[in-house]
């Protein structure tokens, strides 16, 4: 089974090639966490200050295991500070119903 998160990440214009180049540089340390599949991080080609990053998991318990992680923490505390200072702007989960 398959569990999909999808976060909606904002950041100024002059600061979404900062944002970028770190996505590009990130610690991955995920990718070592029981239950991750993949991660790809999106730009919005109209809107250049918006990103998604989407997640594959096994299921929503290793997700939320990850989210409580001290890698998780350790990850998000190398975030660029303004003008590139991401600013959430949804999350949403998905569950597979079908191939």
């Amino acid at each position: 089974m398959s569990f999909v998160v999808t976060s909606d990440v904002l950041v100024a214009e002059e600061g979404a090639e900062v944002l970028q180049a770190a996505f590009a540089d990130r610690l991955r340390l995920v990718e070592g966490h029981p239950g991750f599949q993949r991660l790809e991080v999106w730009r919005d080609e109209r809107d250049p200050g918006a990103f998604v990053m989407v997640s594959w998991w096994d299921d929503e318990d290793a997700f939320r295991t990850y989210m409580r992680s001290p890698d998780h923490r350790r990850s998000h505390s190398r975030i660029p500070v303004d003008p590139a200072r991401a600013r959430p702007a949804g999350l949403r989960r998905f569950r597979r119903v079908s191939d």
